[in-house]
């Protein structure tokens, strides 16, 4: 014969089985439908909503006014007073003596380099010519 002690394991598995089938027929009776009206989403509420869209939609203008734009070089994230107007300068014209580069010594301990054939220390200056311009070496 089969053994009708159970033991507590098995009483809570039959106890959640139960409530489980509980719990559905409930559910099932709370939302049964009670007529053909009675769907979220019935035929005759989509109906009503649709009448109601189609006289909102007759309310509303039928012509779109056309927008012109204007094209401009503008910045448009600029403001009309940060620019300040600079002038140009004039051109100068300035003529540069010549210099010619002979060379260059740095394997010493004092790097020199020969320039329109006179060799030149770090800090010497260069006498360009009667305007008695110096550049420094």
């Amino acid at each position: 014969m089969a053994n009708i002690n159970l033991t507590k394991q098995q009483k809570e598995y039959i106890a959640v089985i139960l409530l489980v089938i509980v719990s559905l027929f409930i559910g099932m009776q709370k939302f049964k439908k009670k007529g053909g009206d009675d769907e979220v989403f019935s035929r005759n509420e989509f109906n009503e909503k649709w009448k109601e869209v189609e006289i909102l939609e007759k309310s509303t203008p039928k012509g779109i006014e056309a927008i012109s734009y204007v094209d401009s070089k503008r910045i448009p994230f600029e403001g009309l007073f940060d620019k300040e107007k600079e002038e140009p300068e004039a051109d100068e014209n300035i003529t540069l003596p010549a210099l010619t580069f002979q060379g260059m010594i740095w394997s010493s301990q004092r790097p020199q380099a020969i320039i329109n054939n006179k060799v030149y220390d770090i800090g010497d200056s260069i006498v360009l010519g009667q305007d008695q311009d110096e550049i420094k070496v």
